[in-house]
């Protein structure tokens, strides 16, 4: 099975310049690919434009580009070590969305020609008309149907491939009353995803159990820690008897006695390779972690597999007296369309280098003065849980419960009653820039 995922602006643009005439119209894509247990996916990180010489033909029902061009094409794919994926309208309102005899000719010949010259990495063809989309890829000597496209932007939508049906979804009663909030397809959205929650601690556990709540289906749980007794007043579903189990086994219990949803607990580090895979096969992750290298790690699979991430923080800061001088809760939502969290300098390659240090190491240099020891942070069951509820409506701005146009980072403090709503810029100099879209799984 195979997706096409696009960001939510490119994509915009690419409608924009393809719908411009009302001849057929084109261009070709530049696109990196990977693979998970059960899907395909081609990522389209670029457009390279025609010119008025592109095309040995074009009018109202067929296109077909010149050799020189796609000789052009193919050149900016080898350079970049990128997939190519040809793209033509069907712009008149009686033409189907599918391929034509005339299109089926073209594909065969620019797959015969681009597989010789583009050895081991998977081809694309895509049809737009204004009832849809269709696509195929040449992968391995074979053709297939694109199932699925993606769009990934301030919100989240997919649409299956010409051909392929869209599973009949029968909403539970149990969720009545919030359908009445959020409306039936937002509902059938958050049931059909796989959510990532990564660190089930005073954040992620209230992620993971509002989440199963609202009945989302699939769940990966990923915490490499036990439960220790400081824990037990801000972990849900934890008891005194649960201390020294992984965290994620436990929760993972506490879900199953409220919830049908598919639990996948995963006692172990983010920062291990193994968890590659299982994170990309999410529709979105949660970043509830306690430290900068592991958000780091889930900004830069966020930014190369287009998948949206929300990361979760809050933090009390003390007096000298030990009174409190700030509570703060802090969420941000980074999406191939949003500023990454380098930009907005939540990650610090300074203390993200200073977590690599051994113990011996951090308590030498805190001895010379140049590390400050963090220790056991403190905490409350209260600010937590606040924090988790604001990640979660990110989720639901996700789905498009609140619009489309949302600010992606929300922070309030409590003590002083300061509030901040607002849409970080992206930094042009920022490596997203030029990560965005490079997986590192090739097909």
């Amino acid at each position: 099975m195979w997706t096409v995922v696009f960001t939510g602006k490119f994509y915009k643009s690419l409608e924009k310049f393809l719908f411009n005439t009302s001849y057929e119209n084109g261009c070709f894509l530049l696109a990196n690919s990977y693979k998970t247990k059960n899907n395909f996916a081609l990522l389209i990180t670029d457009v390279i434009e025609p010119t008025k010489n592109s095309w040995n033909y074009c009018n109202e029902h067929s296109l077909e580009p010149s050799s020189s061009f796609v000789n052009q094409c193919v050149m900016a794919a080898d350079a970049a070590e990128s997939s190519l994926v040809f793209v033509h309208t069907h712009p008149n309102p009686l033409h189907p969305p599918t391929f034509s005899w005339i299109d089926k000719e073209t594909n065969n010949k620019i797959f015969a020609n681009l597989s010789s010259i583009l050895p081991d990495r998977p081809l694309g063809s895509l049809v737009f008309s204004k009832k849809g989309m269709c696509g195929i890829v040449f992968d391995k000597k074979r053709l297939e149907n694109i199932s699925k496209i993606k769009i990934v932007g301030n919100t989240l939508s997919e649409f299956p491939g010409i051909g392929f049906k869209q599973k009949s979804h029968k909403i539970r009663k149990k969720f009545d009353r919030q359908v009445r909030a959020i409306g039936e397809q937002s509902q059938i959205k958050l049931e059909n995803m796989t959510a990532a929650v990564v660190g089930i601690g005073g954040t992620g556990s209230p992620v993971a159990v509002q989440l199963a709540r609202m009945g989302i289906k699939n769940l990966q749980l990923i915490d490499k820690d036990k439960i220790d007794e400081t824990n037990l007043p801000r972990i849900y579903g934890s008891k005194d008897a649960d201390i020294g189990k992984p965290k994620v086994k436990v929760l993972k219990k506490h879900i199953e006695s409220f919830s049908k949803s598919k639990i996948n607990a995963i006692y172990g580090d983010v920062t291990d390779k193994k968890m590659l895979e299982s994170l990309i096969a999410s529709d979105v992750i949660f970043a509830c972690v306690d430290n900068l290298t592991s958000r780091a790690i889930l900004n830069e699979i966020s930014n190369k597999y287009y998948i949206p991430l929300i990361d979760v923080g809050c933090r009390i800061y003390l007096n000298e007296d030990k009174s409190i001088s700030q509570a703060i809760a802090k969420v941000q939502t980074v999406t191939p369309d949003s500023a990454c969290l380098w930009c907005t300098g939540t990650l610090d390659g300074k203390t993200i280098l200073e977590e690599s240090y051994s113990k011996e190491e951090k308590k030498k240099l805190a001895k010379e003065g140049y590390y400050d020891e963090i220790g056991k942070q403190p905490s409350v069951i209260s600010l937590t849980t606040m924090a988790a509820s604001m990640a979660v409506n990110k989720l639901l701005s996700l789905v498009g419960v609140f619009g489309d146009e949302y600010n992606s980072r929300t922070q309030i403090e409590l003590k002083n009653g300061f509030f901040l709503d607002d849409e970080p810029k992206i930094k042009t100099n920022c490596i997203c820039q030029k990560n965005r879209g490079k997986v590192n799984l090739k097909n």
